[in-house]
């Protein structure tokens, strides 16, 4: 079972791109959630300092050094008001290892688990390789899975007489959308969850990245004890190569994630620790929000060249990174050729929508995600040499 799991497509379009550029091609990189920047000065300090100072850097307790778990405890409480045990947080090597431990702790095999139709394609590709039935749910017209759509689904289950779903997965700010739920939608999937016996596992990677049309990011734990919230220093801190994230578990499944973090994975690195501590100070937030603040600017960027391009089947992106487009009226149906042909031709590099939409749907065929993280002046670059070429592919289409 294992063996045959999908690959993950954005991962091949970084392999390919990279590739290219071996062979000494420019490279546009508007695929990958990857910000340009680096980790903030006082993480880099910090852990320079602990280098200098001859710490060996050894082992932690499997779920994190104490103080960063209380680091991150007191971030929940500045930032939305909630009170959270340090003993409940446990940190992980990025979110991967989060969802892993998360999904062993929680579900069985042969668990119906709820994700919906379009999200992050690791949530199925790991939850099939444990044997897990994912449950695709269809979202509504902005791309939201709403607790009315979530219990519309578990009524269906029960008259059908289908097993009840034990999980359900997405993410706000979404990817590949940057969609973001409503503190009061988030309230109605808590409370459909709890009252269903359904672990909400509320993915909140890309908190912090939030735009100024954009509703306030609720955290999950502002509005149920159960439910079980991920995260990670990757996105808003900048630190997707430092494999350094968290995640808040409930109370009953706290102790199991602990057991299995220490089998699988020993503890995250140790200097990843130290650096992220340092990261969650307030001396480091001018920094990062500046780095929102680009996000924003390179969100324009795209939003406008898409518009003078003529696309205007656009998901509404109010936070994260990205953008999300249906080419479908424009003839595209192969959305994996299509951004092998871009990044071939003018070495444009697009992450094609199959790799976000559930397999059959159709969907991820006519879709494509932009990802404007990088650099200003190089997604400006990335635009416009998409826009010429798409000139020309309208020409021939």
């Amino acid at each position: 079972r294992s063996s045959e799991m999908p690959s993950f497509k954005v991962m091949d379009v970084v392999a390919q791109a990279a590739a290219l550029e071996r062979d000494g091609k420019s490279i546009y990189h508007l695929e990958v959630g990857q910000p340009q920047s680096t980790a903030p000065a006082h993480a880099l300090a910090a852990v320079n300092a602990a280098i200098a100072s001859g710490d060996r850097l050894g082992y932690t307790p499997a779920n994190g050094e104490r103080p960063l778990r209380e680091a991150i405890a007191q971030m929940y409480l500045d930032t939305y008001g909630v009170a959270v045990p340090a003993e409940r947080v446990h940190v992980t090597i990025g979110s991967s290892s989060g969802f892993t431990l998360s999904f062993l702790a929680a579900f069985d095999v042969g668990d119906a688990v709820a994700i919906p139709m379009c999200s992050y394609p690791c949530y199925r590709n790991i939850l099939q390789t444990l044997g897990v039935q994912v449950v695709p749910l269809e979202t509504d017209d902005c791309y939201k899975l709403t607790a009315a759509l979530l219990k519309s689904s578990v009524n269906a289950r029960r008259k059908s007489g289908l097993p009840p779903l034990k999980g359900l997965i997405l993410s706000s700010p979404a990817n590949p959308t940057g969609v973001m739920l409503t503190p009061d939608e988030v309230r109605g999937l808590c409370a459909t969850c709890d009252e269903n016996g359904i672990l909400f596992c509320s993915d909140e990677i890309y908190h912090g990245i939030s735009y100024k049309d954009a509703p306030r990011a609720a955290t999950a734990l502002e509005f149920s004890q159960q439910a079980l919230v991920i995260n990670s220093f990757s996105k808003y801190y900048s630190m997707t190569g430092w494999r350094i994230g968290w995640l808040v578990a409930p109370v009953e499944l706290s102790d199991a994630i602990n057991r299995l973090n220490q089998n699988l994975f020993i503890s995250a690195p140790t200097a990843s620790q130290r650096a992220a501590l340092a990261a969650l100070q307030p001396a480091a937030k001018p920094e990062l929000e500046g780095h929102v603040a680009r996000y924003e600017q390179n969100r324009q960027v795209v939003l406008d060249a898409l518009a003078r391009m003529g696309i205007t089947d656009v998901a509404p992106a109010h936070g994260a990174f990205y953008i999300y487009v249906d080419l479908g009226r424009f003839g595209v149906t192969d959305s994996a050729a299509f951004s092998a042909k871009l990044l071939d031709e003018i070495g444009v590099a697009l992450t094609p929508g199959i790799d976000f939409e559930y397999p059959g749907s159709g969907r991820g065929e006519r879709r494509i995600r932009l990802s404007f993280c990088g650099a200003t002046a190089d997604i400006e670059a990335g635009m416009q040499k998409l826009a010429g070429w798409w000139e020309q592919y309208l020409g021939h289409a």
